[in-house]
C-alpha cells in the first residue's frame, strides 16, 4: 500500500523510520502522541498522521485506538544492488542476505529507479558506475543524490577515477568500494549506513 504523502510529511516519515531502524524507538514501544508530534516538527496534525499513515502501510508501526502507536517487530531494510554485470549483482546480493537482509536486484539505473519508487522499504543502494556506459551511471547516481538525499548510496567499480567529475559536488558518494572488493568492505558499507554489526563470511568466488 503507497500512501500519498507532502514534503512535510515525507521529513516526517523518514525520520521517523530512522529512530525505528536505529533502535531509538524500539521495537514495541509506544511512539509519542501525534499532538507531541505535531509540536516536534511544527506541522498539522494532519501531516503527522499522513507520516504515520504511511509508516504503518509500510509495516513498521501499529495504530492501536484507545492505546496508542507502537514499533512493530524488528524491521528488515531492503539494500537495492544496481549492477549491469549479473554474476556480481548475485554475490553483492548473497553478502548483503547474509548480513540479515533482503535484498532488491537491478540490471539498469531505469529499473532501479522504479525500484526506489515503488519500494518505500529501500533504505541503502549499492551500486556500479558503467551501466552500460559511465555517463548512465553518473546520471544514476546524481539522480539518487537530488530526488532522495536521505537515502546512503555506496559505489562499487573497477574504475574510482570515473567518480572525478562529482568531485566538490553534493551529489559524489561517501562510501566507494573497488572491484575487486572483499566481503568486509560491503560488510562495513552495511555497518555504516544501517547499523549492521555483524555479518557471517561468505567467499568470494
Amino acid at each position: 500500500m503507497v500512501v500519498t504523502t507532502g514534503r512535510r510529511a515525507q521529513r516526517i516519515y523518514e525520520t521517523l523510520r530512522e529512530r525505528i531502524r536505529s533502535g531509538s524507538l524500539p521495537t514495541g514501544g509506544r511512539l509519542p502522541g501525534q499532538l507531541l508530534l505535531a509540536e516536534e516538527f511544527g506541522v498539522a496534525l494532519m501531516t503527522v498522521r499522513q507520516a504515520l499513515s504511511q509508516l504503518a502501510a509500510d509495516g513498521l508501526i501499529s495504530i492501536e485506538h484507545g492505546r496508542g502507536m507502537f514499533v512493530r517487530s524488528t524491521w528488515l531494510a531492503d539494500v537495492l544492488v544496481v549492477d549491469d554485470d549479473s554474476d556480481t549483482r548475485a554475490l553483492v546480493c548473497e553478502i548483503v542476505e547474509l548480513a540479515g537482509l533482503r535484498t532488491v536486484g537491478a540490471s539498469n539505473p531505469i529499473d532501479a529507479i522504479k525500484a526506489i519508487e515503488s519500494d518505500n522499504g529501500i533504505a541503502l543502494v549499492l551500486t556500479d558506475v558503467h551501466m552500460p556506459t559511465v555517463e548512465a551511471g553518473i546520471a544514476f547516481i546524481q539522480t539518487v543524490r537530488r530526488r532522495w538525499p536521505a537515502m546512503p548510496l555506496a559505489v562499487i567499480t573497477a574504475y574510482p577515477r570515473d567518480l572525478e567529475q562529482l568531485q566538490d559536488r553534493p551529489e559524489c558518494p561517501v562510501l566507494i568500494i573497488n572491484k575487486p572488493f572483499h566481503v568486509a568492505q560491503i560488510e562495513e558499507a552495511l555497518r555504516l549506513a544501517l547499523g549492521v554489526r555483524t555479518a557471517p563470511k561468505v567467499a568470494i568466488r
